[in-house]
């Protein structure tokens, strides 16, 4: 024996290049004309259906690449413009929501050590914060990275609660909140919800967005809206609900229109939160994301990353 130490793993391809499958599912419902133009002509696609539980997606411009995390399966998953799947980050700490950072690095979400965290999509990532006020996070569950660089993020304690999401424990804090990360690299808790969970700015960046799913009657399952001015968050307002289970995880693109998931696929809101469409998904879905482009949703959901291609 040596003192070497071991070689590093290949990262695993679970999926060589290949087209796309056409995927079947209901046919898109147009609720209001202002979607027809960008819905009368989109289909939806399977990308991948071999993850545990899929959430967590982002496009990452400089690899081409579109990231997300299967949480059980403990991998951060990489679909290549190809049709390959690889493994980025294997073994994680039970990583859920990622995110873009301005130099183009990822921050991830880690439910196991109760952290944000930073990698370049090798290797094991690097903690950046683990606590808010000097208390221990709960469980970061989503985050998005403001037009300043700042890291916003929810933490929940679902990943404290489900051993098959995260490692059991107690919230030091006993709350749960939207919380910051400034560019002193210091994690602030800035407003209180009952289990926050998906969350994203308005194209300007002076609205913010945030879900609340909360499992035990805690508050109102719906989107809520926030004036933003800087580091701070005012005027919480109702913004949405979806018809049938739960806002999980959504997006916002350049016109202000929200994308969000539900127990029935991706619903469709405007910025003055009218219901525009329902695009119905082969089972519920957790999460979605955008290309660069804006011409490709993608959408994350049990076992499975869709690709729905807009007009």
């Amino acid at each position: 024996m040596t003192g070497d130490p071991p070689p590093l793993l290949t990262p695993a391809r679970l999926r060589p290049p290949g087209p796309p499958e056409p995927t079947e599912a209901d046919p898109i419902r147009i609720h209001h004309a202002a979607a027809r133009d960008v819905l009368a002509k989109a289909r939806l696609f399977t990308l991948y259906d071999q993850a545990s539980w899929s959430e967590g997606p982002v496009w990452w411009p400089r690899a081409r690449t579109l990231v997300w995390s299967d949480i059980v399966g403990r991998r951060v998953l990489g679909w290549r413009e190809d049709g390959a799947v690889d493994v980025l980050l294997d073994a994680t700490p039970f990583i859920n929501g990622n995110a873009v950072t301005a130099d183009d690095g990822l921050v991830h979400c880690e439910h196991g050590r109760r952290a944000i965290s930073r990698s370049d999509g090798t290797g094991i990532p690097t903690p950046v914060a683990t606590q808010a006020q000097g208390q221990r996070l709960n469980a970061p569950n989503d985050l998005a990275v403001a037009d300043d660089g700042s890291i916003w993020f929810s933490d929940p304690t679902f990943g404290l609660e489900n051993p098959r999401q995260g490692v059991p424990g107690r919230s030091e804090s006993g709350r749960t909140a939207i919380c910051r990360i400034g560019a002193d690299g210091t994690a602030v808790r800035v407003i209180d919800m009952a289990q926050p969970n998906g969350l994203a700015f308005s194209p300007d960046g002076r609205t913010f967005y945030a879900s609340q799913t909360p499992e035990h009657g805690e508050g109102e399952v719906a989107i809520f809206a926030f004036d933003r001015h800087g580091d701070t968050l005012s005027n919480r307002r109702l913004f949405a609900r979806v018809p049938q289970g739960v806002p999980d995880g959504f997006t916002v693109d350049r016109r202000g229109w929200l994308w969000s998931s539900s127990e029935i696929g991706v619903e469709l809101f405007d910025a003055q939160a009218r219901h525009l469409a329902t695009v119905p998904t082969p089972h519920l879905c957790s999460n979605c994301a955008f290309d660069t482009d804006e011409r490709r949703l993608f959408v994350t959901g049990g076992e499975s990353l869709w690709m729905l291609t807009l007009g």
